[in-house]
């Protein structure tokens, strides 16, 4: 069980990680990546110390913490901050296409995010559901599938479970035109996105 927090990597502003397989009270691995000589790591406000990191400690350092809802928080040396937030409520089902308009040839595709999420939008990396997915318009699924390493299932099938509450989906257009994506889960949940495919101007 860890959380992964990327923290000021080449000076940029702090990136967040995910956090896999959590129990309230279980103790956690906590790791911190940042180019900051030092890091002090913030659980709901309170300190739980300061770790060397940067670049004589390979950019990363570690803390073990009790697993608790709330907000982790990094801070380096230099100020920069990485924040790490516990989904809260029901979850929500979204599905968010990288891009509103495609081209409307088989050389281009649409890449669509399928999230579980709270209402703040915060991702639910603890819950999975296994997700369908139906297209309508001129388009086709091209593959679904998770980040998870271990899983077996073909990318091929219109459903897929979710790894740390995500899937994702990949959408090749047939022609111009308005691409639906209908996304659903095994409790009922829908979401749903738009995608149109445009002729190229040339």
């Amino acid at each position: 069980m860890w959380y992964s927090i990327a923290a000021c990597l080449s000076g940029s502003q702090p990136t967040i990680g995910q956090v896999a397989g959590c129990h309230e009270g279980k103790p956690v691995i906590v790791e911190v990546y940042s180019d900051a000589d030092e890091v002090e790591l913030l659980l709901n406000g309170t300190s739980i110390g300061r770790r060397p990191a940067g670049r004589q400690h390979r950019y990363r350092t570690e803390f073990e913490v009790p697993y608790t809802p709330g907000t982790l928080e990094a801070v380096t040396c230099t100020g920069d901050r990485a924040e790490l937030r516990t989904a809260t409520g029901e979850p929500r089902l979204t599905a968010t296409a990288d891009r509103p308009v495609i081209g409307a040839d088989v050389d281009d595709l649409a890449f669509v995010d399928i999230a579980l999420v709270d209402a703040d939008g915060v991702v639910f990396t603890n819950v999975e559901r296994r997700v369908r997915v139906a297209i309508e318009g001129p388009g086709l699924l091209q593959g679904l599938g998770s980040a998870d390493p271990a899983s077996t299932e073909p990318f091929t099938d219109d459903n897929h479970p979710t790894f740390t509450g995500r899937a994702l989906a990949v959408i090749r257009p047939t022609g111009p035109g308005e691409i639906r994506a209908l996304v659903t889960d095994d409790t009922g949940l829908r979401a749903e996105v738009t995608v149109t495919a445009e002729k190229s101007g040339k």
